[in-house]
């Protein structure tokens, strides 16, 4: 496993490259970075998609039943076993009414699991239908992860195994820890065993009490020990390290947010300004503060990508409202148009604030000169200066932006003071020799890096360019060129908005979706709940367990 700041799984040829293809998402290739490299060096081996923790028992529990029996060692087997096993452990997941589950989601199969388990069939058949990959959840999210985690060696073709085996001790250990929940089940003795198709609902239901993903939180989970370990411990590298770093700075949030429960939102705020929209203030520990800067770090870049996808989605608006996808425009068509819309008086006047007349020829440093006087700062303490209840931030903004879509005045007038925002911020040279700032630096090889951006606008500006020409810049190298380099290196799937044709750019109509990219809230906080660390961030009252203040302060 490489170190942070250059994240590859050990095991790329499982690596499902997801969300990237499709015609709605990351057109400037900024989304990548975050869900590629940033994340996975942040919290390595925490899954996206379907993150219960105790998962990771239940498919090495699988993998060593198969093992223990007497049939073919090949994929095909394997994969034959695995399915029914897994579509009634998902139904189980469903039918479970133990008081732990409450509104328990991300179920593997649950797109058809769960309307059969709420059909309350008398029984129900293994041999369903219910994913399209052949190993469910377990090929398409966990058999890396487990891997990376030490809890199995890779088998197939070209490795030393026919098919994957669970590790010695740590997996078998785990798969024992999960058989030692379940074994006293009617499931368990008399269909699991002996591939009954159909199984009636009372007998999931028994089995399922025992082995839900939410059981994972009682104390009669006998794998619950185990699986903190492999969160705590398990990896290669400096793998295991990030990702206890990062628990307990959720730890560390959760210790200090009684009052509220959070989301992604809440969560984004509180790495970003130390505070959320109700009120509730993070301030990281000491022992905590660099991984904190890293996930801060992570944010300003997602504020960043923000700004650049609003600016890109502004130049697809005006494009197709000018007929380019009739009939490719002239490129200066669209530079006489951009000087002539900025306004930095009319977003002033949305936010109740004064920029002092500001336009399209004045120099982009007297933009940054008034943001200075509005937060009251110098340059050195701007950061601090522009808290969360500033007048102007980069939280105001980007509210501003979700909200006025197709107001170009507003958006592109109060994108660019994003970014200029974010500039006052970051600018300082000695922020860059900072072993955090390697954050910022993800992206250089050919994704844009915050680093990058960072660097070019302190020469940009030492160089008196106006505001037009800053903005002008951006559109040439961080909006037109990126989006037709990244569009190309998605062929042959056909992801352009737009395309050169000579000094003209012909236009594509396809909706467009701008968000932020998910931060992993959901995911590592569902696992630091189900490990049993704290209780639910989502609720208020999200109180450590001796565990959580254990990790918190670094015992082992």
């Amino acid at each position: 496993m490489e170190k942070i700041g250059n994240y590859q799984s050990p095991y790329p040829q499982w690596t499902a490259k997801m969300g990237y293809k499709t015609r709605g998402r990351d057109h400037l290739g900024l989304g990548s970075v975050s869900s590629d490299q940033i994340l996975p060096s942040l919290s390595p081996s925490i899954n996206v998609l379907t993150f219960h923790p105790r998962y990771h028992s239940f498919y090495i529990f699988l993998l060593d039943e198969f093992w223990r029996k007497d049939l073919p060692r090949n994929m095909s087997s394997w994969a034959r076993y695995y399915r029914p096993r897994e579509f009634i452990f998902s139904v189980g997941c469903y039918l479970c009414n133990q008081p732990e589950h409450g509104e328990m989601g991300n179920i593997v199969g649950g797109q058809k699991t769960g309307p059969l388990a709420a059909k309350e069939q008398e029984t129900y058949n293994t041999s369903t239908n219910y994913i399209k990959t052949s190993l469910g959840g377990y090929g398409l999210y966990y058999r890396t992860v487990m891997a990376e985690l030490g809890l199995l060696h890779p088998g197939g073709r070209g490795l030393p195994y026919p098919v994957d085996v669970p590790t010695e001790p740590l997996g078998k250990d785990i798969a024992a820890a999960f058989r030692e929940s379940v074994q006293d089940t009617s499931y368990y003795r008399n269909y699991f065993q002996f591939d009954q198709t159909e199984v009636p609902r009372q007998v999931i239901q028994d089995y399922i009490h025992e082995a839900c993903l939410c059981q994972l939180k009682t104390s009669k989970a006998h794998d619950r020990s185990y699986l903190r370990d492999v969160f705590e411990k398990g990896g290669a590298g400096k793998s295991a390290q990030y990702r206890k770093l990062t628990m307990r700075m959720f730890l560390d949030i959760a210790k200090q947010t009684q009052e509220q429960g959070l989301n992604e939102d809440s969560f984004r705020q509180l790495i970003y300004f130390g505070e959320e929209e109700n009120g509730q203030r993070f301030v990281p520990s000491m022992n905590l503060i660099s991984i904190s800067k890293m996930w801060r770090l992570y944010q300003a870049r997602e504020y960043y990508s923000f700004a650049l996808n609003m600016l890109w989605d502004q130049f697809c608006i005006w494009g197709i409202e000018n007929n380019g996808d009739h009939k490719p425009i002239e490129v200066s068509i669209f530079w006489d148009y951009l000087e002539s819309i900025i306004d930095i008086d009319y977003l002033s006047k949305s936010l109740s604030i004064d920029l002092n007349g500001l336009i399209s020829g004045t120099s982009f440093l007297k933009l940054l000169e008034n943001l200075l006087l509005i937060t009251g700062s110098e340059e050195r303490s701007f950061d601090q200066k522009c808290s969360f209840n500033c007048k102007i931030n980069e939280d105001k903004l980007y509210q501003i932006g979700r909200s006025n879509r197709r107001d170009g005045k507003l958006v592109i007038s109060g994108m660019l003071t994003m970014l200029a925002i974010i500039y006052l911020r970051f600018c300082d040279i000695n922020l860059w020799q900072e072993p955090e700032w390697k954050i910022s630096k993800m992206g250089s090889d050919g994704r844009l890096s915050l680093d990058g951006f960072i660097r070019q606008t302190k020469r940009m500006t030492a160089d008196g360019l106006t505001i037009f020409e800053i903005l002008k810049r951006i559109f040439e190298n961080y909006i037109i060129q990126q989006h037709i380099i990244v569009a190309t290196r998605k062929l042959p799937d056909n992801s352009f908005r737009f395309r050169r044709e000579g000094n003209r750019l012909r236009f594509f109509h396809h909706d467009n979706s701008i968000s932020f990219m998910s931060a992993r809230f959901d995911s590592i906080s569902t696992t630091v709940f189900e490990l049993g660390y704290c209780d639910d961030l989502h609720l208020p009252n999200h109180s450590l367990s001796q565990y959580g203040e254990k990790l918190l302060v670094g015992e082992e």
